[in-house]
C-alpha cells in the first residue's frame, strides 16, 4: 500500500506544468492550503518574472458573485499559500470570475432535508453484517454505517 498523495503528485504534475504551474503542489494540495475557500476558488495559473521563483502572480478562478469576498481575503490567501511553500512564492493575486456555482444535486438536497425519522435502521445494518467472519472488519463496517450525531 502506498499513500495517495504520492501518486496524485505524479499524475497532476504534467498537466499542472502545461497550464503554467511551476509548483504542481499548489493544485494537488489546494483544499489543504486554503480550507473552505476551495469550494468556490481554484488556482488557474502561477507565473513569475523571468528568472525568479518568488513574488509571483497567482491567478484564481472564482465562482460568480464571490469577487468582493475574494478581494477581502486576498492577503489571507497570499499568506496561506506562502506559508504552505515556506517562502514568498506569491506576491499578488488576480481574480477571474469563471467558475459556475456548484450544482445542487437531488441527493444533497434530500440529505439536508432528512429528519431523524428517516435515519437508517441500525438493527438492519447489524443483520447485514452478521455474515462477516472477521470481528475487526465487522466492527469497522458498523462504524462506517452508523450515522453521526447532529451536534
Amino acid at each position: 500500500m502506498s499513500r495517495l498523495s504520492t501518486m496524485v503528485e505524479g499524475m497532476v504534475a504534467p498537466s499542472a506544468q502545461a497550464r503554467g504551474f511551476v509548483i504542481s503542489r499548489l493544485i494537488s494540495h489546494w483544499p489543504d492550503i486554503v480550507g473552505d475557500i476551495a469550494e468556490w476558488c481554484q488556482p488557474a495559473s502561477l507565473s513569475f518574472d523571468r528568472g525568479k521563483q518568488n513574488d509571483g502572480v497567482l491567478k484564481l478562478a472564482i465562482t460568480y458573485g464571490r469577487g468582493p469576498q475574494a478581494q477581502a481575503m486576498n492577503a489571507q490567501i497570499i499568506d496561506r499559500v506562502n506559508a504552505a511553500f515556506g517562502y514568498n512564492a506569491v506576491g499578488r493575486i488576480t481574480l477571474v470570475q469563471s467558475l459556475s456555482p456548484p450544482a445542487k444535486t437531488e441527493s444533497t438536497e434530500q440529505s439536508t432535508s432528512l429528519d431523524d425519522t428517516n435515519a437508517p435502521d441500525i438493527w438492519s445494518l447489524d443483520e447485514k453484517l452478521k455474515k462477516v467472519a472477521s470481528p475487526e472488519l465487522r466492527a469497522a463496517l458498523r462504524r462506517l454505517g452508523t450515522p453521526l450525531d447532529k451536534t
